[in-house]
């Protein structure tokens, strides 16, 4: 049960992922792209029922407060820990996520006919982004999952959007673009900022 809490919501994120690997195997060797939908649907069903688990009574708040917190080592020079976890506002969030994916399946099932295997995977991808996301607790690591959820929503918009699909992807590039930049300069300056208040504090000690 310990594992479980530990690393159910790294399971969340993984799933998908595993999924949209699949997802390429299947087209890679056999060719059938009308069990791709299938496959897409139980991977994101899977993952929903999983999630379900962020309901059990025996989880236990972290040391930061978190439910299911996860907090190991990763870039040690900048600081940085694969920090994860959910409070009240993230657990919902998550749940949404989880329960919306299968649905968007479903409601795409006749709706997409041009480059299905590309089309799940991305779906996948982007599920698992949004996850990464929502449970993020350390900044570089919340970055670059936002990061990675606009690439699969730039291809969805730009190949499967409506009659201006390419001028929403153009669009939706450029913004999202900018806010990431103005994004990555203050973690940045955060990041020195931090550093000269410890050696400060440091020097006073």
């Amino acid at each position: 049960m310990d594992f479980l809490n530990e690393n159910l919501l790294t399971i969340l994120i993984l799933l998908p992922v595993i999924g949209a690997v699949l997802t390429l195997a299947h087209q890679m060797f056999w060719k059938q792209e009308s069990q791709l939908k299938w496959l897409t649907l139980g991977f994101t069903t899977l993952n929903f029922l999983v999630s379900l688990a962020l309901f059990s009574k025996s989880a236990v708040a972290g040391p930061s407060g978190y439910f299911f917190e996860k907090n190991v080592p990763w870039i040690k020079a900048i600081g940085t820990n694969y920090h994860i976890g959910v409070d009240g506002l993230s657990f919902w969030l998550v749940i949404l996520t989880t329960f919306i994916m299968p649905i968007a399946v479903l409601s795409t099932w006749h709706a997409v006919e041009k480059k299905r295997t590309a089309f799940y995977i991305f779906l996948l991808l982007l599920e698992s982004a949004m996850i990464g996301v929502f449970v993020s607790l350390d900044l570089l690591v919340f970055y670059l999952f936002f990061e990675a959820s606009l690439v699969p929503m730039f291809f969805l918009i730009g190949i499967w959007g409506g009659d201006n699909r390419i001028y929403a992807a153009v669009k939706f590039f450029i913004f999202t673009a900018f806010g990431s930049l103005l994004m990555l300069v203050a973690i940045i300056a955060l990041f020195f900022l931090y550093a000269d208040s410890r050696r400060i504090i440091c020097r006073h000690f």
